[in-house]
């Protein structure tokens, strides 16, 4: 007899409807989906809610939770709307929500204390730190990063138990190919945020035909982790989500029930179906479980955006390759109909009707209100970004503060940095936002070791060992930080010195937020812009390489630097440099002087990124005139702004100007 195996969440998608009947048919255990606002993937239908009420009585009839998105980042101006909607929420059986927001995060965990909160994968969770950080903000369950194997998963999934959090893992869907919540390219190019829930999706576009005779190189295979249940069971996962909320019904029930079937037959039989022919007839673009298993190779791409179905059945399917595509596509169309066909007779079995709600009314809840800023009494600093030794000369030639970047992945001898930040009192250290493992421990040990006074991180682990440590933090720019509540969070939680404001929003949208007391505000004024972070090699499909896998090898030697094309004609810069994942650029900077005129006496300090990052904007002088002519700038010689737009050419500031 088979001993009993531990039961893992089944999580499906449900962007209408119709999908949440279907994901409920076909055996989810849990459904996330969202309302027409505040949710991460505005493309879905989603729902209103008036029918919350009916979909929470028809799940929990078949005992299936229901977890709602409000995974996004919140401008000032959304938290009326949001706290009525918070307290219409908070007096339902709805059994979790999912966030990403810290500001969201600091008034569930203050004032709605009976709402489950769910992390969203759009804080990049990848290391122990980042778990003890949601932790203290009450979360009940995180989604891991996609990007992670199964040794860690399983190290987290450990954390995680020992700080009273369930850990949840994506097994099957669209890939992104970069880390999520750290992607800026739709932002950036088509001036729709990610961490809004508007990405355009520019990853999944043609390109001009790269030298390697790619056309998509950005576009990953579909993830599925079909044949590693019983690993991913090993590793004490507590929830498998599937991705889809843009699917249709009839793409759930199928991708579903086959996750059900898989599941029941690991529980009963302890047999693990190797058969994944169902999943090919919905939409996919091949499928691939590499980062879960760890080997990152050019398997994982396709050159090809579109539906692969055909593709699949011609190559694979005995007897197909002598069928034409449209043959084949028209047998592919049929049973997709079938299928649509007997789904549509199960769902229209079921009703929305509201089941008795016993549940005791909870009073609504009023924010206290935030007082508005008190002016900035001192000149605001110039803050300076490197990452180079040999920009160190510069601190003996400028009052400026400067921060320097550490990489996101240390080799096994990382005393270089440790005698860096000791022989550099002055030197600030900058920590990046992807830290895994063996390099999260070690960027906590250069904390341990050196002890600075102050640091800037991207990473909300280092960010934890940071306040636990005593030691004065500022929150990055890439902890998409945009609003009060957020900077509060911040500040009441984790006793942080200061936050950088995201460059994703306006003038408008910035104007608004009110800085807590006896806290800094920072804002980048010059940098490159960065639109994503990948742990897959970009290179791959642009270039040759003769590595089929990347390897430890590459994140700690590669340096190379190539671009891609898109069709408008506009590129985009891949950056890969030692010690750090690959990272793609646009081709010109950042530049927005007008911040420091439009909004006065509002931050603390103004940041420059001056690391070796070739774009196409060009600097007509070296870095110590760079620092001149800002700090010019900042001690109000007006003549210093027509400078900089002479100096430093082409750039732009559309974000400011746009906002999210």
């Amino acid at each position: 007899m088979n001993q009993t195996k531990r039961k893992i969440e089944l999580l499906a998608p449900g962007g209408d409807i119709d999908s949440i009947k279907a994901a409920i048919v076909a055996g989810a255990d849990a459904v996330y989906c969202g309302l027409y606002t505040f949710n991460a993937r505005n493309r879905a239908t989603n729902i209103c809610f008036d029918d919350l009420s009916g979909v929470l009585s028809l799940a929990h009839s078949y005992d299936c939770k229901i977890y709602l998105t409000i995974n996004i980042i919140l401008i000032e101006s959304e938290f009326r709307a949001l706290l009525r909607l918070l307290n219409r929420l908070v007096n339902t059986t709805l059994d979790g929500v999912i966030v990403q927001d810290l500001g969201l995060f600091y008034i569930l965990s203050k004032y709605f204390k009976t709402l489950k909160i769910h992390a969203s994968t759009q804080l990049t969770t990848h290391n122990e730190g980042q778990i003890k950080f949601l932790s203290q903000l009450a979360a009940s369950q995180i989604n891991l990063s996609r990007e992670l194997n199964i040794k860690e998963i399983s190290a987290l999934t450990e954390v995680g138990h020992k700080n009273d959090t369930l850990i949840e893992v994506f097994v099957q869907g669209s890939h992104c190919i970069s880390f999520s919540g750290i992607c800026y390219i739709s932002s950036v190019l088509d001036g729709k945020s990610g961490n809004r829930g508007r990405c355009s999706q520019p990853c999944r576009d043609q390109y001009l035909t790269t030298p390697e005779g790619k056309n998509f190189p950005l576009n990953l295979k579909d993830n599925s982790a079909y044949q590693q249940l019983r690993e991913l069971h090993d590793t004490g996962v507590d929830s498998i989500k599937i991705e889809g909320r843009v699917k249709k019904f009839h793409y759930v029930y199928t991708v579903v029930n086959f996750w059900r079937e898989q599941l029941d037959g690991f529980y009963n039989e302890d047999k693990i179906n190797k058969d994944n022919s169902v999943l090919y007839k919905v939409f996919n673009r091949d499928f691939s479980s590499s980062f879960l298993r760890g080997t990152i190779d050019k398997g994982m791409y396709i050159d090809n955006s579109r539906d692969n179905s055909a593709t699949h059945y011609s190559t694979n399917i005995p007897g197909n390759a002598e069928k034409s595509m449209k043959t084949l596509k028209k047998e592919i169309y049929d049973s997709r109909t079938e299928i649509i066909t007997n789904v549509e007779n199960r769902i229209n079995e079921l009703s929305l009707s509201v089941l008795d709600d016993t549940k005791e009314k909870i009073k609504p809840v009023i924010l206290p209100y935030l007082a508005r800023n008190d002016k900035v009494n001192s000149k605001p600093t110039l803050n300076v970004l490197i990452s180079a030794k040999d920009d160190l000369t510069l601190l003996d030639q400028t009052s400026a503060r400067f921060f320097f970047q550490l990489p996101s992945c240390f080799a096994d001898d990382y005393q270089e940095f440790i005698d860096l930040f000791l022989n550099n009192k002055g030197l600030i250290p900058w920590f990046p936002s992807v830290l895994i493992g063996q390099d999260y421990a070690a960027a906590v040990d250069i904390l341990q070791r050196t002890q600075p006074k102050l640091i800037v991180t991207n990473n909300t682990g280092i960010a934890y060992e940071a306040y636990k440590r005593g030691i004065d933090w500022i929150a990055g720019p890439f902890l998409n930080i945009v609003n009060s509540y957020s900077l509060l969070c911040l500040k009441e939680e984790f006793n942080a010195y200061g936050s950088f404001i995201s460059n994703e929003v306006s003038k408008d949208q910035i104007i608004k937020i009110r800085t807590p007391d006896n806290f800094e505000l920072y804002y980048s004024i010059y940098h490159p812009l960065l639109l994503m972070t990948s742990r897959q090699c970009l290179i791959h499909q642009v270039e040759q390489c003769e590595k089929e896998i990347l390897d430890e090898d590459c994140i700690h030697q590669c340096e190379r630097c190539s671009s891609i094309t898109n069709l408008k004609n506009v590129s985009q810069l891949i950056e890969k440099s030692r010690g750090n994942y690959h990272e793609l650029y646009s081709d010109i900077n950042f530049l927005n002087p007008d911040i420091v005129t439009d909004l006065p006496d509002m931050f603390t300090g103004f940041f420059i990124d001056l690391r070796e990052i070739k774009t196409d904007t060009r600097v007509e002088i070296d870095k110590i005139g760079v620092i001149e002519v800002f700090e010019n700038f900042l001690n109000g010689k007006s003549e210093a702004k027509v400078e900089l737009s002479k100096r430093i050419h082409p750039s732009t500031n559309a974000q400011y100007q746009k906002g999210i």
